[in-house]
């Protein structure tokens, strides 16, 4: 973990800067006092105030996000009280919050949450896409058989067709959802390398001085936003699925890869027969309880789909807005202002 929240130079230089313009506003001070004005002794006053609020909120920085500080140790307990278990990357290991989320995202191995064990959303969607393209050509090959008994010729292709267009329109679908996760775990990365090493100690140079001292208020609520409210609501996320997918989620890869492997077998079988009747008959047969099995596929995979929508878009949805909110309410603690435009509930 790093000893400060502010990067090897943020600490230094908003320090140096505090200490400047503490100077700057009592020489404006002492010269409204001097000149006897009494503009210059108010705004002398209030850049004296601003920087001692200043101090006051790099020496607070530093007491809730220090390692053993008060909001990591917060963020610490919240994700690790349910019997959690993850690894981490180096740059994520001082908010344990923020490093669940990435594995609940895009880990690269499973992780343990209330106490079961989980892959990534991106592992299962990976998984699942892998498992498709083998149906995909197992029906592809399947449909370009030509079953021949006498002088009757049947291909299954007319039957296979609508089976590979759900395949190729689920394919789709779980592509545009991988995307989705791939860009979240990206932003997740770059608020665990800059939300305290570099957005924050811009946000407190920013407020040091009088004409971007709104400006720096509002990226220091944002720093603090995006590194404490955004991966704890994850965590919320994950807390509020576990009970409804974990059933599913832990049989879903083993039901699909099941169906591939009876497409692939049924596909040998096929494709190793004579022309006979009796062999038509028996093809025949095969098929149909190959689409039988593969309507039941389809109907799981669907419902799965759906539930990955609701948590890669719907509830990261209400993720922002509750990030939005807290912004909001930060900035206005640090004197300065947000807008979301027409998003006015926020």
């Amino acid at each position: 973990m790093q000893a400060f929240p502010f990067g090897p130079y943020g600490f230094s230089i908003a320090v140096a800067v505090i200490s400047i313009m503490i100077a700057v506003g009592g020489i404006i001070y002492g010269l409204g006092y001097a000149l006897n004005e009494k503009s210059l002794k108010d705004f002398g006053r209030n850049e004296l105030y601003q920087s001692v609020f200043n101090g006051a909120i790099v020496g607070g920085m530093l007491l809730l996000f220090m390692p053993n500080g008060v909001v990591t140790n917060l963020i610490n307990n919240l994700t690790y009280g349910s019997n959690t278990s993850f690894s981490c990357f180096s740059y994520m290991t001082g908010n344990s919050a923020l490093c669940f989320a990435y594995n609940y995202l895009a880990g690269t191995g499973p992780y343990t949450f209330a106490g079961q064990q989980h892959y990534s959303l991106l592992t299962i969607i990976l998984g699942l896409l892998t498992l498709l393209f083998a149906l995909e050509i197992s029906l592809g090959l399947l449909a370009s058989l030509q079953l021949s008994a006498m002088f009757v010729t049947f291909s299954p292709a007319a039957l296979l067709k609508p089976f590979i267009a759900e395949i190729q329109y689920a394919t789709e679908l779980l592509t545009t959802i991988a995307m989705g996760v791939a860009a979240q775990a990206a932003v997740l990365a770059f608020i665990a390398i800059s939300a305290l090493t570099i957005l924050l100690p811009v946000g407190i140079i920013l407020r040091t001085f009088y004409p971007t001292r709104k400006l720096g208020g509002f990226i220091i609520a944002v720093a603090i936003g995006v590194y404490v409210v955004l991966p704890l609501s994850y965590l919320m996320n994950a807390a509020l699925l576990v009970s409804y997918s974990g059933t599913f989620n832990s049989t879903s890869l083993e039901q699909v890869n099941l169906y591939a492997s009876g497409f692939d077998g049924n596909y040998t079988i096929l494709s190793g027969t004579n022309s006979t009747s009796g062999i038509l008959g028996s093809m025949l047969g095969l098929i149909k309880s190959a689409l039988s099995a593969l309507a039941g596929a389809l109907a799981d995979l669907f419902h799965y789909i759906a539930m990955l929508i609701v948590e890669v878009f719907i509830l990261p949805t209400f993720s922002l807005i509750i990030t939005g909110i807290s912004i909001k309410e930060f900035a206005e603690v640090l004197g300065s202002e947000a807008h979301f435009g027409k998003f006015r509930i926020i």
